[in-house]
């Protein structure tokens, strides 16, 4: 199979889980012998980049192909198949102005072109067919993200007691407001982690009492399956994608005004701090093994195949 992968979002964003989930696909491609496997990198045209991701893609595929951007590209050329990955739709709700003009633009643009949509959840599925009723469903495949096996318990690793947060603190509906009263409620201390290693996070997640989830979106929400795997448990809003990933190895609060979702997470808190968690903390680290990044390869390398043939 000739399959292209366009790795521009390696130059766009060095970390997020967008990077996450195509460096674990590459990985795999990289070493599948079943694919004529072209890699389109633009990592190190610095003065460029953020103008190369606007561009139609300056590549003669071999026919027939199939063309897999990371980030909102398309290649139309004859003999040529276009997939594109939707993580979320988070400029509908969340961005105004100018950038939210332009990533509509290419986002519209690449759903146009493309032969089959991935989605990383349901729930981003259906926010999909909210914005552009003109996709055809039949085209959509909803292929969830896996989770690597670089979370796990560490055993006889100390408890630090603190409250752990993931994700960028400056962006609206991550909801940081809440996790920070929650903290100043129970008394205890709030990390925030962005941008460390897997090992480093791991090792966050072991001596987290634990992972605070308030986010208000989420196409998919990985920090959920990372902090179950590594065995810390997960207080989060029943709301977005989380129910579909967090499964019943986690701690449900329900979506709500700022001060109840507060007032439950508190509570949520206190359970984690006066009760065995042993129980959801079993449950959390089985309901992480539904997700493998295998069978996230496996299934999006089947659409490649059903294009080709």
């Amino acid at each position: 199979m000739n399959v292209i992968f366009d790795n521009i979002i390696f130059s766009l964003q060095r970390f997020g889980g967008i990077s996450v989930v195509w460096n674990e696909l590459l990985q795999r491609a990289q070493a599948d012998k079943e694919l004529n496997l072209t890699e389109l990198d633009y990592r190190n045209e610095r003065l460029y980049r953020w103008l190369e991701r606007y561009r139609i893609p300056d590549y003669m595929a071999e026919k027939p192909s199939v063309f897999h951007s990371s980030y909102f590209r398309v290649l139309p050329q004859a003999g040529v198949h276009n997939v594109t990955t939707v993580h979320d739709l988070t400029y509908h709700f969340y961005r105004k102005g100018l950038p939210k003009a332009v990533h509509l633009w290419e986002e519209a643009r690449a759903l146009k072109h493309s032969e089959a949509i991935i989605c990383i959840s349901e729930n981003t599925k259906r926010d999909l067919l909210t914005f552009y009723p003109w996709v055809k469903e039949e085209t959509i495949h909803v292929i969830y993200n896996g989770v690597s096996d670089d979370f796990y318990p560490i055993k006889n690793i100390e408890k630090k007691g603190y409250l752990l947060f993931i994700g960028n603190s400056s962006v609206s509906y991550k909801r940081y407001d809440i996790a920070q009263e929650v903290a100043k409620r129970t008394g205890l201390e709030l990390v925030a982690a962005r941008n460390v290693t897997s090992e480093e996070l791991n090792k966050l997640y072991n001596e987290a009492l634990c992972l605070l989830y308030p986010s208000d979106y989420e196409g998919f929400g990985l920090p959920i399956l990372e902090a179950q795997k590594a065995g810390c448990p997960v207080i989060a809003q029943n709301y977005s994608s989380v129910p579909e990933v967090i499964g019943k190895g986690g701690l449900i609060v329900e979506h709500s005004s700022t001060e109840k979702i507060v007032q439950q997470m508190v509570e949520k808190v206190n359970e984690v701090q006066s009760r065995p968690m042993q129980g959801i903390i079993a449950a959390g680290i089985e309901n992480a093994k539904r997700f493998s990044w295998d069978n996230t390869y496996e299934q999006t390398k089947n659409v490649y195949r059903q294009l080709l043939q």
